[in-house]
């Protein structure tokens, strides 16, 4: 260890330092909690822990209490090569396809190869007088694995948007089933390859002897971008946790909705097509597809709908939507459901549509009609 006094704390380490302990509290609330405990979120926790003991080994290069040559022949493990493994492992689980304990330790096979020689080099370097050469080698070889953990970490990213992707092309609706939204897992995951690809580039034209102070503003981004993911994947498991209850519930409680008589053939149909198999619940549900089931033209479904309900098939729709809402928010099992829970479970496919809709036709904003439950 350094006998230098001055360490290097700067207001870039700090932030560092801030997230760093922010990720082992994450960490820890999530694998201790039963609330939050399965596969799914242990994978994502343990990318947060991983990705902090990461960060918290540079720190202290960083703040200069460690030389780099010590903290190689101490500290040192190439945490770098275990987070792509961890984020593809919790990927795959998002989207429904776990992998087996055997492909999960095939995928940890570099980090652990790393891992290995990290640990020789330290042991001789306790024990034997090294020469140029050997440490010449390790050197190249510290180097070449933090290119791979990159590589990896880009190679993982676009693996699973491709197969989010996919996943998203094979959903169908179903009136007993949730599938939750990816679009969040998707954007995050694409900023974090970005600024990895930036990173990378920006190592291999680094020249030496030059400052390093440019790393920071990307330092900080991916440390905002991994902990974002932590909280918002937690977030989005909670709210998806939420629509399984309210779907179970209700599915259970109202497994046939009232559809009035005198009424034509085709409205009858599509009421019970919407109303009775749930299918209102479905947020990309159009009229063409609904058309379809009912053996009409579009144009003709449409006037239908116009001249018999007096409405347009979006309006209809956003009515049954807001009817199922209200219903939900006026049911006391699901006082403390977020709104985002009740207004996606209703049909609606973002919490702006929700509000949009709600208070269009109610007058009231969701968070002040269910003020007004009380």
């Amino acid at each position: 260890m350094t006998n230098n006094c001055h360490l290097n704390f700067n207001i870039f380490n700090s932030i560092i330092l801030a997230g760093v302990i922010q990720g082992f509290v994450f960490g820890l609330v999530v694998l201790t909690n039963k609330k939050f405990r399965n596969p799914t979120n242990n994978f994502l926790a343990w990318l947060i822990v991983v990705y902090s003991l990461s960060n918290l080994q540079y720190y202290l290069i960083d703040i200069e209490l460690f030389t780099r040559d010590e903290f190689y022949a101490s500290i040192f493990v190439q945490w770098a090569l275990l987070m792509p493994a961890l984020l593809l492992f919790y990927g795959r689980n998002l989207i429904g396809k776990p992998l087996s304990k055997l492909a999960r330790w095939l995928y940890a096979i570099p980090f652990l190869l790393s891992t290995i020689q990290s640990s020789h080099y330290k042991i001789l370097e306790q024990t034997t007088e090294l020469d140029d050469g050997f440490i010449e080698y390790m050197n190249i070889s510290l180097a070449v694995s933090e290119y791979l953990a990159m590589l990896y970490n880009i190679g993982v990213i676009i693996y699973l948007l491709v197969a989010i992707t996919r996943y998203r092309r094979q959903q169908t609706f179903k009136a007993q089933h949730v599938d939750m939204k990816l679009n969040w897992f998707s954007r995050t995951l694409f900023l974090i390859g970005v600024v990895t690809l930036v990173w990378a580039i920006q190592e291999a034209t680094f020249e030496s002897g030059s400052s390093y102070d440019y790393f920071y503003p990307l330092w900080i981004l991916i440390a905002v971008l991994i902990y974002w993911l932590g909280h918002l994947g937690i977030y989005k498991y909670g709210i998806n946790e939420e629509r399984k209850k309210i779907r179970k519930t209700i599915y259970n409680r109202y497994s046939i909705s009232e559809v009035l008589p005198g009424k034509s053939e085709h409205i009858t149909s599509l009421e019970n097509y919407l109303k009775t198999e749930r299918n209102f619940l479905n947020p990309n549900i159009s009229l063409d597809e609904i058309a379809n089931h009912l053996n009409l033209s579009t144009g003709h479904l449409s006037k239908i709908i116009n001249t018999e309900l007096g409405m347009s098939f979006k309006d209809y729709l956003n009515n049954l939507r807001v009817e199922e809402a209200k219903r939900n928010l006026k049911d006391p099992e699901f006082s403390n459901y977020t709104l985002v829970a009740i207004g996606l479970e209703a049909g609606f496919n973002s919490k702006s549509a929700f509000n949009a809709s709600f208070k269009k036709i109610t007058g009231l904003t969701p968070s002040q009609f269910r003020s007004q439950q009380g």
